[in-house]
């Protein structure tokens, strides 16, 4: 059992005082494993696990593998996340059938990159996603899980919510998983016992607050808010929904569920009646969460911000014809040369995404195919992962010691003959490029991407 803070326990009984013996005895048991299929990149692999029963492309594993072994998990062909904060999903597919099909998206505290992933497997390619993250130290792990999945209507950025706040009536949808007090994690995260104390939990609600302050004038009249922690009291929950109704006039919005699904409703003060979801583990298979959906009020007539079109400078005709070997259905992407490497922004979006270019601290923004040099493109790693390369680029396909070797960034043996760029798969699923030549093979997997464990480990994982 685990050694808990008093208050903490003291609270827990306030909360469930008829089941609080439950929830202690679920929490000092060993957690879930649950990942999140990519639908863009199909793969047989845990086809036979069981669903996670709000989400359709989500599995509970029977045992927890080394993903770090398995090259599908570094080509993003699924996602590790816990399956409470997937029920994200369930809410954005209720909401987006109320806005247009266009959307503009913030994620706004964003890093490793779970919500995000999930949310481009919510939105079409006619909507944009901002993925953002304030500290630094996290954005390199939020752009690489971003590039694994593989889309293009995509922004990666490094600001503070603050810096969104001139961004007046722009989201139609914006997503705070806020930084909390980690009362759901203590499971996981031994550390969270550690630090917790009621002064923590005074400190993470203020700091919710101003997190809340800062970004809720970028959101769009008639616009969705999606409020989660990972914490259980009602001091940076239920009151923290309250708090914004009555501060900004929200409103909090039901959401539909299945009752067996174990889902509690929220804890209701006196006078109050707010919609909002929790999950406790001795009731789902999963650690504990807290999720609430507010939209704003809509008005008559709103200002939102003028954003110019732009005359983008036309790529030339041999480089246009170079690039469409590499990129499916290149007419649906406009294509600029920035310090002679090349990208490609959906031609729905390019405007908006130049637009944020301009306002914020961006790491990474639509499609990056790469340098042509010599009339040849030299392909870069996002182009490799991405759904948008074309079928017919030449491959290779490896079994898992050679694919592991390749993301080690070593060579392996190939064919006699072959010379040329080729793009590594593993069971169908891209890697990244090797160039093969005839004495020697470079591997283009950046280096900061690299796997460093020995490959015998790793084989015997």
């Amino acid at each position: 059992m685990l050694k808990l803070p008093s208050k903490f326990i003291e609270n827990v009984r306030s909360l469930l005082p008829n089941e609080a013996e439950l929830f202690f005895e679920a929490i000092s048991g060993n957690p879930a494993t649950t990942i999140r299929l990519n639908p863009f990149k199909k793969t047989e692999a845990f086809q036979s696990e069981v669903d996670v029963p709000w989400i359709s492309n989500a599995k509970y594993l029977n045992k927890r593998p080394s993903f770090v072994a398995d090259p599908l998990f570094h080509a993003g062909a699924y996602y590790v996340q816990e399956a409470s904060s997937m029920f994200l999903s369930h809410i954005i597919k209720q909401i987006t059938s109320t806005l247009n099909t266009r959307s503009i998206v913030l994620d706004l505290c964003a890093a490793p990159g779970g919500k995000t992933t999930l949310l481009l497997d919510q939105l079409d390619d006619n909507s944009l996603l901002i993925a953002n993250e304030i500290i630094k130290s996290r954005v390199n792990v939020l752009e690489e899980n971003c590039i694994k999945w593989g889309r293009s209507n995509i922004m990666v950025t490094n600001n503070a919510p603050k810096d969104f706040t001139s961004l007046t009536n722009f989201f139609d949808i914006i997503v705070v998983d806020a930084p909390c007090s980690g009362e759901g994690m203590f499971r996981k995260d031994k550390n969270a016992i550690n630090e917790w104390s009621e002064e923590n939990i005074q400190l993470c609600s203020i700091r919710q607050q101003r997190i809340l302050t800062d970004i809720l004038p970028a959101l769009k009249p008639g616009g969705f808010i999606v409020y989660s922690t990972c914490t259980f009291n009602t001091c940076e929950n239920e009151e923290n929904v309250i708090w914004m109704e009555k501060k900004f006039g929200l409103k909090s919005i039901e959401i539909s569920f299945n009752k067996s699904w174990g889902i509690e409703t929220a804890s209701q003060s006196e006078g109050e009646n707010i919609f909002a979801y929790r999950f406790y583990p001795h009731k789902v298979n999963s650690e504990g969460f807290f999720i609430s959906c507010l939209q704003k009020t809509k008005e008559e007539t709103f200002n939102s911000l003028k954003i110019r079109e732009i005359k983008f400078e036309k790529v030339n005709a041999k480089e246009l014809d170079i690039l469409s070997d590499w990129v499916k259905d290149i007419e649906l992407f406009q294509i600029i040369n920035a310090s002679n490497t090349m990208y490609a922004l959906p031609k729905t979006l390019a405007n908006n995404i130049m637009f944020l270019r301009s306002k914020l601290n961006v790491r990474l923004s639509g499609l990056k195919l790469g340098q042509i040099m010599n009339n040849k493109l030299i392909p870069d790693h996002q182009l490799a992962l991405s759904i948008h390369i074309n079928d017919n680029i030449p491959s290779l396909q490896v079994e898992k010691s050679d694919a592991l070797k390749f993301l080690r960034k070593d060579t392996f043996d190939v064919p006699s003959g072959l010379q040329n760029t080729y793009l590594v798969k593993h069971k169908k699923t891209a890697l990244g490029w090797v160039k093969v030549m005839p004495n020697r093979m470079n591997n283009y997997l950046p280096i900061n991407w690299r796997i460093l464990k020995d490959l015998r480990d790793l084989l015997e994982e």
